[in-house]
């Protein structure tokens, strides 16, 4: 468990330091998808209240998401000159399949995240003497995050045209589940920690600047989580060569 999180650890940095290194490319290339969800969320916040209207919503911020991730994947593992447009107005087959399997990874996430709510519902929520809510929580994360890292390496390979399935993703990451689970929960445990502290306590109150706060935390947060994929693609595939 040590040396998973060490490299968990290692993989989460290396994927900081290359959304940094990058930052340039990863600003101006995101800054339109970016804006479009942001829009699209507060339309949602503000305006839409039926399953049918998220839904809608939800499919309309997918090709958004699609254009952030791959600009991001295609940086980290092609360089700056990657991207086929410097404001991140593109779209081809290549989209349009990277759309279909976050599609499907997304479904299966969901499906596997019922059976941990119910689970959670029952969970004791202390023992001890100790809130255990946390506990289910970030057991939960990593359940889930586990399945989502073994089989989302199929979209930095479509990022940047290679040809991998959820089989092969799968096979690929068969000795890394556990480090890129690991290295999954670790951004969203700061994020968490940080709306903890900052945006709910110290911004309590002031929605507007909390919501500000909130979306350019996520966004970077985001941007890590999309290269640790990356970085653990690229590793894995030098390591097992076709």
């Amino acid at each position: 468990m040590n040396t998973s999180l060490a490299a968990s650890l290692s993989l989460v940095r290396e994927a900081a330091t290359e959304i940094y290194r990058r930052r340039l490319g990863v600003l101006q290339a995101s800054i339109i998808p970016v804006l479009g969800i942001l829009v699209l969320t507060e339309v949602s916040d503000e305006y839409v209240v039926s399953t049918a209207g998220n839904i809608a919503i939800a499919v309309a911020s997918l090709p958004l998401y699609v254009i952030f991730a791959t600009i991001c994947h295609r940086l980290v593992l092609l360089g700056d000159s990657a991207i086929p447009n410097p404001w991140g107005l593109f779209w081809s087959e290549r989209e349009t399949r990277f759309a279909g399997w976050s599609l499907i990874i997304g479904l299966l996430y969901f499906a596997l995240s019922l059976p941990v709510m119910i689970i959670m519902q029952v969970f004791p929520k202390s023992g001890f003497g100790l809130n255990l809510t946390w506990l289910a929580t970030y057991s939960s994360y990593i359940f889930v995050a586990y399945f989502e890292g073994r089989f989302s390496l199929v979209l930095p390979a479509t990022a940047i045209g290679k040809q991998l399935d959820l089989k092969g993703s799968w096979a690929l990451s068969h000795t890394k589940g556990m480090v890129i689970a690991f290295a999954l929960v670790i951004p969203a445990l700061v994020l968490d920690i940080t709306d903890y502290f900052v945006v709910s306590r110290l911004l309590n109150g002031n929605a507007l600047y909390a919501d500000l706060v909130w979306w350019l935390l996520t966004f970077p947060v985001l941007a890590v989580e999309v290269a640790v994929i990356s970085i653990a693609y690229s590793k894995l595939i030098a390591a097992n060569p076709p």
